[in-house]
């Protein structure tokens, strides 16, 4: 065949080989001089990670490393390079001939945050029409490195999100997190948190593992999570392997931190003045107070002791001085490492983290050998490890988890009555001699606080928690192009253990006027006779109710495609069940059928519906399941071809959803069944309780509600994003609002069943609540021609929430009603005016009871029902607002120039109350703060506040304990600086950075300290442990 070829065709097969020769020697010629290499990096000289270097025209690409370096072997085709990454411009560069080219990126403020994380999946942020906000991980850090955990660290960082603090102790959590208000009463209103996919705590995860954080607000953000996102979702996702090779990152800070702000109590001598006048005031109302004036020569020892000895039975003691350290010092520890290639990508870290007291348990040495403090340390473990098995078939393995060990000295309100109820005057707390003080008589209600922190032994909790994440993702284009499958197995264990150590006991030294008494010395031992008991070291024992479980499995399948360049139709199946047990309890078990389909064309027009298909095991048959859809559409104006010149406007978009989401939150399990119990019997003779009928009862201990169903809210918003002038002006407005029906009323909340219905009702589905709100963002970014960038932001949010139904009692006056008010609308006393002589006590409202007690210098109070006495059951009015703020704002202002950073950022809540219970002369001691001195005499006529009364029944102000609690604080300052690159690489460094911010540094706000709830009823008159300002300090390095 070959012959008859060669001689049919002598001259044709001689120019074929000739010209295959040719062309093999031009390709080679052509591989040897087209060899492309360089390095990537960014305005100030770092390298860049992960760019896409593309020759144009072809599919022929490579990555950058973690150096930012990239070579490639150019194929026939366009002779131009096209560099590209998320957040900066994309570059075409011609080649020219050249081998090597080094290239600087410009950061693209319009395309920054251009992948946004969605339920189950990204999305480009052009496409996304659901409201959501994100921050990645190194922003957030930089803005709050020295804040112990995540929560804190979100607050006035993501627009709709309010985070307030209850508290500072180490370890704890502390933090609410409202998503665009609160809109049930049956829970505290805590969004869901997801960490790579799974509900977990985030305050366990360490910031330098975060990638980005994403806060989905509307039902079509949320609806792919079904009734457990009914509240808002917060999804975390963490760190993964890139391609390149291992880039090894160290950080490092310390923290000093100082209490932010605390009550100011008057010194002994003050103190014990104000209560004589007190008691003169009220003296005749109450003669026996008149025990408790103290002459003004033994008022004058307390300033002026005459002898050392005096000093200590006249005390004038600095409880915060006593109390707590002058700052306290925390430090933290990362060390990650990060790459991979095509076969695996990898991402590993190692964290410590030490939280230390800002009570000083060591400021006396208590001689038992143990050091008592409120303390927290944490070490953290991730491993995230992503395997190509195939081109088509990855496999992601997960494991992470932390150990924490936490310290707790005595009881912290035994503490903290230090700081809010012990006067200066009682007592001093530690004698050189090593006794303790103690209060005589009465005043033994106030517990020694030095004592409970330094010698009264302590607790410690030891939480350990593994999580594992299995994760197959199979791409399926064999049967149709974009379809793909992911499988999911999560299995997370949690375990807490308890260690007490039991002290034996102190002694103490009480006067009794200038007698001293110590005990619990006998009559006829001596101190050098006494031996103080042993502590004991009790076992370490795992706490039952502190043994956790969660099982998470699903299998999803996902679709993504583009037809005719123009139509993009993605789609999400997803199936998920989990299972979670604590301690003996029975699991608890959900299922969730999740779907949802969206739509793009010509990223002009989008289209987005969702649902979800829950099933809870709180309802009965025929309720169990139920489907919540929802919709979204958008219309990007600005890719309109009418807009197609208008070069000043990047990016203009409105958008909308409607969705419906159901919630099952609420306390209990299986309130639909009614159960039945033997027990009790009947009295034989109804007048004589002796004698009982022998026969006992079999009657319905719980009455259940069959009709029992989810909670449901309805959900809309719409929404509008622009971009002006290459993000010079950015900016997002959203008006929202939700109705929420069917909310779960408890049964013993009930009110409006008889007396006579002889057992606690059911539950039932009976309350009405409503939110409207909206969302303002602004931003600004601009660089100018010497490198100089300067950008801001601010974010406002509003949500107010208005209760439409609720279990009010018939003919119950409007004003007294939940219905109508905010959840958790407070009520108190109208002041009319304060009375300044015995003529305005006459003419003043009669009270119901302790009406022998008004005197001049009271409040009168209006009679709000008319019926000419006052009475707290049914004058007293709404007032001030609930304790979630309904307004919320954050303001960011920063500059970069040349390694150089530095930003300020502003916080603050509006339209928020606080109880605050005023402990002023509790107990008849002499403690009073600086905020009760504003009150009214004849002397002073322009003042607002009632005098404190001491001994005397009856309230002096009905608002006393009624704080505003809208405040404004410094949130954080922050300045860094990166080493020049150059400089870097002589000390075999790829990046070093130093750093250095300040969190809550000031804080203007009318409350006596800062806290913005009280975590608990104790907490709320026994104060809280202090919130702190914090200054950090360290530096992070890549090898």
């Amino acid at each position: 065949m070959k012959q008859k070829f060669i001689r049919q065709f002598p001259v044709s097969a001689f120019a074929l080989i000739l010209a295959m020769l040719f062309s093999s020697f031009a390709a080679i010629n052509l591989e040897a001089q087209n060899s492309i290499s360089g390095v990537v990096t960014d305005a100030v000289g770092a390298p860049i990670p992960g760019v896409t270097v593309l020759q144009k025209g072809t599919t022929n690409g490579v990555s950058t490393d973690f150096d930012g370096n990239y070579a490639l072997e150019l194929t026939l085709g366009d002779q131009i390079l096209l560099f590209s990454y998320v957040g900066f411009k994309t570059q075409e560069i011609q080649i020219n001939g050249r081998t090597t080219i080094n290239v600087s990126l410009e950061e693209d403020v319009e395309s920054l945050d251009e992948i946004v994380i969605v339920g189950y999946g990204t999305q480009k942020k052009e496409s996304v029409v659901a409201a959501i906000t994100q921050i990645k991980g190194e922003d957030l850090m930089e803005r709050t490195m020295g804040i112990a955990n995540v929560e804190q660290a979100l607050q006035g960082n993501l627009p709709g999100v309010t985070a307030i603090q209850g508290s500072g102790t180490p370890g704890e959590d502390n933090i609410k997190i409202f998503i665009r208000g609160r809109s049930s009463w049956n829970s505290d209103g805590d969004p869901l948190v997801l960490v790579d996919g799974v509900k977990r705590s985030m305050s366990d995860v360490d910031m330098n593992d975060i990638e980005n954080i994403s806060v989905l607000k509307d039902a079509s953000a949320t609806a792919v999570f079904g009734v457990e996102g009914a509240n808002g979702v917060i999804l975390i996702t963490t760190k993964r392997g890139q391609t390149g090779k291992a880039q090894l990152s160290f950080s490092v800070n310390s923290t000093i931190k100082t209490v932010s702000q605390l009550p100011n109590k008057l010194n002994s001598y003050d103190a014990l003045s104000e209560a004589n006048s007190a008691i003169l005031r009220g003296i005749a109302q109450a003669s026996n107070t008149w025990n408790n004036y103290t002459p003004l020569a033994i008022i004058d020892k307390y300033r002026n002791p005459a002898s050392l000895e005096e000093s200590y039975i006249y005390p004038n003691v600095d409880w915060e001085d006593e109390l707590l350290k002058d700052y306290a010092q925390d430090y933290r520890v990362n060390l990650s490492i990060r790459g991979g290639n095509k076969t695996a990508k990898y991402f590993g870290s190692l964290a410590y983290q030490t939280v230390e007291d800002i009570f000083d348990g060591g400021k006396y040495d208590n001689g038992r050998g143990y050091l008592g403090e409120y303390r927290y340390d944490r070490f953290n473990f991730r491993s995230n490890i992503d395997f190509n098995i195939t081109n088509t078939t990855e496999l992601s393995v997960n494991l992470a988890g932390f150990y924490g060990i936490r310290e707790n000295p005595g009881s912290l309100g035994n503490v903290t009555n230090g700081l809010y109820l012990i006067a200066p005057s009682l007592y001093t707390p530690v004698y050189p001699d090593g006794l303790y003080g103690q209060p005589f008589s009465y005043f033994n209600v106030y517990n020694n606080p030095v004592e409970q922190l330094q010698a009264k032994g302590y607790d410690t909790f030891r939480q350990f928690q593994v999580n594992t994440d299995f994760l197959l993702k199979q791409k399926l284009d064999f049967i149709t192009e974009g379809l793909s499958f992911q499988g999911r197995f999560s299995l997370d264990n949690s375990q807490t253990s308890k260690q007490q150590l039991n002290d034996g006991g102190v002694i103490y030294r009480v006067y009794d006027g200038d007698q001293e008494i110590i005990f619990p010395i006998e009559d006829d031992d001596t101190q050098f006779g006494y031996i103080q008991p042993p502590w004991t070291l009790g076992d370490i024992q795992v706490e039952n109710g502190k043994r956790e479980r969660r099982l998470v499995y699903d299998f999803s399948l996902n679709y993504n495609h583009t037809f005719a360049d123009k139509h993009n139709l993605t789609g999400l199946f997803l199936v998920r069940r989990q299972e979670y047990a604590r301690g003996s309890a029975f699991p608890r078990y959900r299922e969730d059928w999740v779907g949802r389909v969206t739509y793009n064309y010509d990223s002009r027009y989008f289209l987005d519906i969702n649902g979800a298909y829950n099933g809870s095991e709180k309802f009965g048959p025929g309720l169990r399941f139920e489907l919540f859809p929802s919709v979204a559409a958008g219309w990007s104006v600005s890719n309109e071809a009418f807009l197609e010149n208008a070069d000043w406007l990047n990016l203009l978009k409105f958008r909308g959803s409607y969705g419906i989401v159901g919630d099952d939150n609420f306390t209990g399990r299986w309130r639909y069944i009614s159960r039945w119990e033997s027990g009790e019997s009947g009295y034989l003779v109804p007048s004589n309780y002796g004698g009982n009928s022998p026969y006992t009862f079999y009657r319905e201990s719980v009455v259940g509600n069959p009709d029992l169903q989810w909670e449901s809210a309805v959900k809309y918003n719409i929404g509008a994003e622009f971009n002006l002038f290459n993000g010079l002006l950015t900016g997002e407005i959203d008006y929202f609002a939700e109705d929420r029906d069917n909310i779960v009323i408890i049964g013993s909340d009930i009110q409006t069943l008889p007396d006579f219905y002889g057992a606690t009702p059911p539950d039932i589905n009976q309350g009405i609540v409503e939110i409207r709100g909206y969302e303002i963002v602004l931003g600004s970014n601009y660089t100018f021609g010497n490198g100089l960038n300067l950008f801001g932001d601010f974010n406002f949010t509003q949500a107010i929430d208005k209760v439409i139904r609720r279990d009010d009692p018939f003919l119950r006056a409007a004003y007294l009603n939940d219905a109508g008010y905010s959840i958790g609308q407070g009520r108190s006393g109208i002041p009319a005016g304060i009375l300044t002589s015995w003529d305005d006590i006459y003419s003043s409202t009669p009270l119901n009871e302790n009406q022998s007690t008004v005197r001049p210098g009271y409040y009168d109070i209006v009679d709000f029902d008319g019926d000419g006495v006052y009475n707290s059951n049914f004058d007293n009015a709404p007032f001030g607002y609930p304790n979630q703020p309904q307004r919320s704002w954050g303001a960011t202002l920063g500059a970069r120039y040349k390694g150089f950073s530095v930003s300020a950022q502003l916080y603050g809540t509006q339209n928020a109350s606080r109880l605050f219970s005023n402990q002023t002369f509790g107990n008849s001691t002499p403690l009073i703060f600086e905020q009760d001195l504003n009150y009214w005499t004849v002397d002073t006529p322009n003042n607002t506040d009632t005098q404190p009364s001491f001994g005397v029944p009856g309230a002096t102000n009905p608002r006393d304990n009624w704080l505003d609690a809208s405040l404004t604080r410094l949130r954080a300052v922050s300045i860094s600086y990166d080493i020049p690159s150059k400089t870097c690489k002589k000390f075999g460094l790829k990046k070093l950075q130093f750093f250095a911010n300040g969190n809550n540094l000031f804080l203007w706000s009318n409350m006596p300290d800062d806290r913005e709830f009280n975590t608990s009823g104790t907490a709320r008159s026994r104060g809280d442990y202090p919130t702190l300002k914090s200054f950090n300090f360290g530096f992070n390095m890549n090898f």
